[in-house]
């Protein structure tokens, strides 16, 4: 479906054209944009969809900050509108959250121009499906309530960038192929020199990557090892070539030591939960998703975290490229054991899941394509786990 000039126009003037239409209450703004949007949702590929075409063709300037696999693309914005209306009645989630997302875009240099285009189309979006539920007051409340989304995201930047840069210039240090289609790859940061400092990430976490071959191309990778702690440390990825074209194939195939590379600032929160709530530890990581594991095994090392701890390495071919590694890792720490699984983990998790035993508690880090990580953690609480020790990050 293709939206026309006057379904661009119509809701343009209903957002910006004047004084707020009504004083809204918390509880009735919440409640005009959720029965709103609950008439778009069933058709949410198709509005998401819309909206890009919508925005690109009136921003088309904009179209070289969205690079990657279309989609996704649509799938992630939809997502992320759907969880703002669930949360904005819980300040608890949704403030974070926007500001994870504020961090996160911070890379690309947005600022309130760009907020404002996507405002717009987003508002002619909402109207175009709701249909003849669009009314001045629909629109009102939108804009009301993207406004407050828009504020907060532009502050949370805004504080960001007076201290950290976005992203840091960075040289390949090393590049070696770990199995035939995934790379050991080690980025050297460089100094910013308006904000100068040391490159600071934690185990468990991951970046944003963008090689000079594809400009403004970002693709995220997790961290293969712990922060070493020297001043200009190099950070490690593990990363599998993937689709022809891409980053990752980019990366892989057509990137040597001493080529340059840009790495924006480190984000996420897996972590194994600590050991004042759980004394024995699973994580499950499929393929390349047993990387941050690595690191989270190597981090536990060095803080004298020596709790009972098992590694399921999941691969579809074959043994797991990590497996010498990991059990190098276990002579180490001693209470580690490593197994690998070839296809579905879920009997595994469910064995190690039942076996804390009587007074014992156990805690999970999965890692790895949506539905084995849901899977996966289905299969702990079934067991007796507590969700809240349940870490995860998704590869799709």
């Amino acid at each position: 479906m293709t939206y026309t000039d006057t379904d661009a126009m119509e809701p343009d003037d209903r957002l910006y054209g004047g004084a707020a239409l009504a004083d809204w209450s918390q509880a009735d703004l919440i409640r005009e944009i959720r029965e709103s949007f609950a008439v778009v949702e069933p058709r949410g590929a198709e509005a998401a969809a819309w909206f890009y075409e919508h925005f690109f063709a009136a921003n088309p300037r904009y179209r070289k900050y969205f690079s990657g696999d279309p989609v996704a693309q649509h799938r992630r914005l939809f997502q992320a509108v759907r969880r703002i209306v669930d949360d904005l009645d819980r300040l608890d989630e949704f403030l974070p959250y926007l500001r994870r997302l504020a961090l996160r875009h911070r890379k690309f240099g947005l600022r309130a121009a760009h907020y404002e285009a996507f405002g717009v189309s987003l508002v002619a979006t909402l109207a175009h499906f709701c249909g003849p539920r669009w009314t001045l007051r629909t629109a009102d409340a939108w804009a009301t309530g993207y406004g407050l989304v828009a504020d907060v995201m532009l502050e949370a930047s805004a504080e960001a960038d007076a201290v950290l840069p976005a992203f840091w210039e960075g040289e390949v240090a090393e590049h070696a192929m770990l199995a035939p289609d995934i790379a050991r790859i080690v980025v050297r940061p460089l100094d910013d020199a308006e904000r100068p400092g040391p490159y600071v990430f934690a185990a468990g976490q991951y970046a944003a990557v963008e090689c000079s071959e594809l400009v403004r191309a970002w693709r995220d990778f997790s961290f293969a090892g712990a922060p070493d702690g020297g001043e200009h440390q190099g950070v490690e990825f593990h990363i599998q070539s993937g689709r022809v074209g891409g980053v990752s194939d980019a990366l892989v195939n057509r990137t040597a030591v001493g080529d340059r590379v840009r790495i924006a600032a480190a984000e996420g929160e897996l972590a194994f939960p600590s050991a004042d709530r759980v004394d024995r530890l699973l994580a499950v990581g499929h393929g390349t998703a047993a990387a941050p594991i690595r690191a989270l095994v190597e981090a536990a090392l060095v803080r004298g975290d020596l709790r009972p701890t098992t590694v399921l390495l999941v691969s579809d071919e074959g043994p797991h490229y990590l497996g010498g590694e990991f059990e190098a890792l276990a002579g180490k720490h001693g209470a580690l054991s490593v197994e690998e699984v070839d296809g579905d983990p879920l009997a595994a998790v469910r064995v190690h899941g039942a076996a804390a035993g009587p007074g014992g508690t156990c805690g999970a880090v999965l890692v790895g394509p949506t539905a084995m990580v849901e899977g996966c953690r289905a299969a702990l609480i079934a067991a007796g786990v507590d969700p809240a020790d349940i870490s995860s990050d998704l590869f799709d």
